[in-house]
């Protein structure tokens, strides 16, 4: 019997993977970095510490989510 043609996301190279997942989040990232900006200079003086921390973890921890998430359905699509 035939070995099974894998799909042609399986020959992909690493870095064609990479700048694949970096094509599919790059408008994610820019939007988020830009209001973190965008926060970060319009906040007052007095609440610079405190409440935006949080508010930068937590876009932080978004990302990476969304990241995990676009490595997953790379895998998927690859057939690994």
């Amino acid at each position: 019997m035939p070995a099974r043609p894998l799909p042609a996301a399986a020959n992909e190279t690493r870095e064609q993977r990479i700048e694949a997942i970096m094509k599919e989040l790059r408008p994610r990232i820019e939007a988020t970095v830009r209001q973190m900006v965008e926060r970060a200079v319009d906040v007052p003086e007095a609440e610079e510490f405190g409440a935006i921390d949080f508010e930068f973890r937590d876009a932080g921890q978004q990302l990476a989510n969304e990241v995990r998430q676009a490595s997953l359905v790379s895998r998927k699509k690859r057939g690994t």
